[in-house]
């Protein structure tokens, strides 16, 4: 075979094969999007669905921190694979433009240099906020009002038996005190009975 044929053949063997692993690359990069898509979804759903379940708890704000910290490892997880995709992306952009680069500038003047490429667009810097599930917090606010009003009866009724033993307290020491001047009061009855009796023996002797 001539050499030229066969150099052809070669470079045509050489560019089939860069084609098929670029196509390869630019295909697992799609796939790993799509994979951290999902956990992304994965880690927002699973949130969603915990905060309402953490408020029937007792550590409430413990129970969401734990679900918030849970959501943010598979954050973390979903961008290291988002950056393993942009950097396939970002390598097969730069061979292509290294590529283009090779080709030689025809002939003129005028003729202008390969435009640059421009770069994958970065991963999100911080991840969005997911709004409270406001039926989530409506309930929340009403078992906290429940609570106070709750707290407020039981204040309430803990002053009423205060009260109530007060004037329970106040009514046996009065009965009391009344008894003993009943007591008293016939104590001193009994005993000038007794003195009046002894005086008129005293007299029923003097007499005889």
């Amino acid at each position: 075979m001539p050499m030229i044929p066969r150099l052809l053949a070669l470079l045509f063997a050489v560019a089939a094969a860069a084609a098929g692993a670029a196509e390869a690359d630019l295909e697992h990069a799609e796939r790993l999007r799509d994979e951290a898509r999902a956990l992304r979804a994965e880690a927002d759903d699973a949130l969603r669905r915990a905060e309402p379940a953490c408020y029937e708890r007792f550590l409430v704000n413990r129970c969401i921190a734990q679900a918030k910290e849970q959501r943010l490892d598979k954050i973390r997880k979903a961008r290291a694979i988002e950056a393993e995709a942009n950097r396939l992306e970002l390598a097969e952009k730069q061979r292509q433009a290294a590529l283009r680069g090779t080709v030689p500038p025809a002939p003129s003047s005028d003729a202008q240099a390969p435009l640059p490429v421009a770069p994958p667009p970065a991963a999100p810097s911080a991840d969005p906020q997911i709004a409270p599930d406001p039926a989530a917090e409506a309930t929340r606010r009403e078992r906290d009002a429940q609570a106070a009003r709750s707290a407020d009866a039981a204040r309430e009724r803990q002053r009423e038996q205060d009260a109530e033993k007060a004037r329970e307290r106040a009514k046996d020491e009065a009965e009391a005190a009344k008894r003993a001047e009943d007591a008293a009061r016939d104590r001193a009855r009994y005993d000038e009975r007794i003195r009046k009796h002894e005086q008129e023996k005293e007299k029923e002797k003097a007499g005889n």
